[in-house]
């Protein structure tokens, strides 16, 4: 060390000296560069490399600084005042903080000095203001809100002459301040007469909520004020005691309190508030109302008068207009609970049920008078679900609504069912005459082919019953005790006798038809198995001519023909043979020709099994396809076991006959007919005759294949004038289903016409040889 000093002092000498030779800046830089790499000295360089400093002396600058900027300064603006790098003045700033009287805040040193300047600030504007915020002093001088927290707490009571918020520690304010909002609260308040909302008091007065409600509590609790705070809803305690005389008097004047008003006095639950009220009285709580004991014991006598008298009453007339037609049913409801023998009608009415009985008896004898007239009028129509359909209120009887969907779907059915125009090649239907069909519709026309949902027609729903509603209502009006009576309770006496009625009338018609069907003759029984028996061997026969007549054909066209006779006259005979059975069970349908598909099934399923399993095994045979089946079915059915019905074959002469008959028929037919459709179907089914010496059942889309079979027999002349004609129909029909073309419509109708005269002499002149071709 002692070299160290002896080498400074030398350097001093030199600095001082004036001798002719200098040390140069260069030669300085070197030696300091030196003897900081042997550690002899510890300075630091300025930013521009001019000048060294040693610690101490920018320790001494940096508080120099501080104290020049009022105890604040950031440590970027002091680097660029000392000219030195920022991590030294760090360095040092970190020694600084570590003598407790600065602090660094956000790159920024601040010594205690300027910690009390800024409470001293604070508390020259507290004092001014009352309060302040102390985000607002934050936002003020840019320091974090700890900080100014902390600083400012530390401070309350000396530096800082106020207090802090205990519910926001954001809020300091004085005494006086304090003082001066509870005189401006209870100022306001004092004057309230009716349940007032603080906000708008709090808001002008900018006070914080929780300071308010505390100011506002403390001068509630110290009786400074005299009234109570919900919320923020004030009631002043003159109200209270208002709106409790008002309640009480309304009470006591009446009998009774309404819900509404009660509400618009501001009391919002309404019942609690009445029964904490009213504790001891007996009060019943309705929809809208409440009534106590006087109007209770009011509707008690009214309602025991009336039904010792056996009559009716509107409780509405006694109560006050303000009861709902809902509170009305309450008191009623209420007052039934421990009594019997009446009703409530509309929710207001009451009414002895002695009232029932007598209007009951009113009915009787019509009840027996009417259900006999109707039994013997028409027995059928009480047959259980018959196939036009019906129904009754009554449990006994179908539902009114599951009939009227059934209706609905049998109008589609209908709506979607086969039409009559043309299938095949012909595309036109023809309808031909049948001899011999006893009992039948009379008709051949094609089905639509394979469809087995022909002819649904929609059967009219009825209603069986004694008398409607609305009728029973009409005599019930009419009657002297019920004179002045309400209209709803007419309809209700009138709905509760329905039913009761309805059954007695059934009763009484079921009674009837069991006495019509013991006493009918044994002659009259015969007489209607006699026209069954004529009827069903009628079809019998002529559906067995038939068969003979179309196997002739082979393959398709033999399905097709048994098809379509399955769908007639078969069809005909299933529906005679299923209303016959059901006839025997009282549940026949007047017309049996009208029944569908679905009305023949369902008829079918009312049926005992004894019945039914043979009757369906038929029903499914006329949908199918065999011929052989359904004679089975048919037979089976005829036979001892069920209708006993004898079914005989026709003897050789009878059968030629009956083939003929039906020939001469078709011939009558053919004479008369100008349409060429029409003729070219009776030519070839007369020809067929002719050649086979069978009938035929055939819709008009088979035509061409009769024609083809008829080939064989025919002369070219003749086969060639019936297939021209055959030819000239389907052009006609075609052209007409286009509606174009009509210069060549004209002139195939001309043609037609000119070759219908040779087509019906055909027809009618053309005999069969001994070689089985034409003669």
């Amino acid at each position: 060390m002692a070299d160290l000093e002896a080498v400074r002092r030398e350097f001093q000498e030199v600095q001082l000296s004036a001798a002719k030779q200098k040390l140069s800046e260069r030669n300085v830089v070197e030696i300091v560069a030196k003897l900081i790499e042997l550690n002899y000295i510890d300075v630091v360089y300025t930013c521009d490399g001019k000048e060294y400093l040693t610690h101490d002396e920018i320790n001494k600058e940096i508080k120099e600084e501080l104290q020049v900027h009022g105890g604040r300064i950031n440590l970027v603006e002091l680097q660029e005042i000392l000219n030195v790098d920022l991590s030294v003045i760090e360095g040092q700033v970190g020694k600084i903080i570590k003598q407790g009287t600065f602090s660094l805040v956000l790159g920024q040193l601040i010594d205690k000095t300027y910690q009390n300047q800024l409470a001293e600030e604070v508390n020259d504007k507290l004092q001014e203001q009352g309060y302040i915020k102390i985000a607002d002093i934050v936002r003020q001088y840019d320091l974090p809100f700890e900080f100014v927290s902390k600083v400012l707490i530390s401070r309350i009571g000396s530096t800082i002459k106020g207090r802090v918020d205990k519910f926001d520690r954001d809020v300091i304010f004085t005494e006086a301040y304090v003082r001066r909002m509870k005189a401006k609260i209870r100022g306001a308040l004092s004057a309230v007469t009716s349940p007032f909302t603080v906000t708008a008091i709090q808001n002008h007065l900018g006070l914080q909520e929780n300071l308010f409600t505390s100011i506002l509590e403390d001068l509630i609790k110290s009786s400074r004020l005299c009234g109570n705070l919900m919320g923020n809803i004030y009631t002043p305690d003159i109200y209270v005691k208002s709106q409790n005389d008002w309640v009480d008097t309304f009470y006591q004047q009446n009998g009774y309190l309404e819900y509404a008003p009660l509400h618009r006095l501001g009391i919002t639950e309404v019942k609690e508030y009445i029964k904490q009220r009213f504790h001891q009285e007996d009060i019943v709580y309705l929809s809208s109302s409440c009534a106590g004991k006087g109007l209770q014991d009011l509707v008690e006598a009214s309602v025991d008068e009336t039904l010792s008298q056996d009559t009716w009453l509107d409780i509405s007339t006694i109560l006050p207009s303000v009861f709902t037609t809902n509170d009305a049913q309450q008191l009623l409801t209420a007052y039934l609970k421990n009594h019997n023998g009446a009703i409530i009608c509309g929710k207001t009415i009451i009414a002895s049920e002695k009232i029932i009985t007598q209007c009951h008896e009113i009915f009787k004898d019509r009840v027996i008078k009417k259900a006999k007239k109707d039994a013997l009028a028409d027995p059928k129509k009480f047959a259980p679900d018959e196939g036009k359909g019906r129904s009754s209120k009554d449990d006994d009887f179908v539902d009114m609504k599951e009939e009227r969907r059934e209706q609905r779907r049998k109008k589609a059915a209908a709506g979607s069912g086969s039409t009559k125009s043309g299938g095949g090649t012909q595309g036109r239907e023809i309808k031909t005459k049948s001899t011999k069909k006893k009992g039948g519709r009379g008709r051949d026309n094609d089905r639509g082919g394979d469809s087995d949902d022909d002819n649904n027609k929609p059967s009219q729903v009825e209603v069986i019953e004694f008398l409607s509603i609305e009728e029973l209502s009409e005599i019930i009006r009419d009657q002297p005790f019920l004179r002045d009576c309400p209209e709803k309770l007419i309809k209700e006496i009138a709905t509760q006798l329905y039913r009761p009625l309805n059954k007695e009338y059934l009763e009484v018609v079921k009674s009837t038809l069991s006495e019509i069907v013991g006493t009918t003759s044994s002659v009259d029984r015969k007489k209607t198995h006699n026209v069954l028996q004529e009827k069903i061997l009628g079809l019998w026969t002529n559906v067995k001519l038939f068969e003979k007549g179309l196997k002739n054909f082979k393959d398709d066209t033999q399905t097709q023909l048994s098809k379509h006779l399955l769908n007639t006259v078969c069809n005909d005979m299933c529906n005679i043979i299923v209303n016959a059975v059901a006839g025997d069970h009282q549940m026949s349908v007047q017309d049996e020709s009208t029944l569908t598909n679905e009305e023949r099934l369902k008829l079918i399923m009312k049926l005992p099994s004894k019945d039914q399993v043979p009757l369906t095994k038929l029903h499914q045979a006329v949908r199918g396809k065999s011929l052989d089946e359904f004679f089975n079915q048919f037979e089976n059915l005829c036979g001892p076991e069920h209708l006993g019905l004898m079914l005989k074959k026709p003897d050789k002469k009878k059968e030629r006959q009956l083939t003929f008959s039906h020939r001469q028929s078709l011939a009558a037919q053919l004479k008369d007919e100008n349409d060429p459709a029409m003729t070219l179907h009776l030519a070839s089914v007369i020809l067929f005759y002719t050649f086979t010496q069978t009938i035929l059942d055939t819709p008009g889309r088979l035509v061409p294949q009769i024609v083809q079979f008829l080939s064989t027999y025919l002369d070219t002349e003749k086969q060639t004038i019936l297939t021209d004609f055959q030819e000239l129909v389907i052009k006609s029909a075609k052209l007409k289903s286009s509606e174009e073309e009509i210069e060549d419509l004209d002139s195939i109708e001309k043609e037609m016409k000119d070759l219908l005269p040779q087509v019906k002499e055909i027809a009618l002149t053309t005999r069969k040889s001994a070689g089985g071709n034409e003669d």
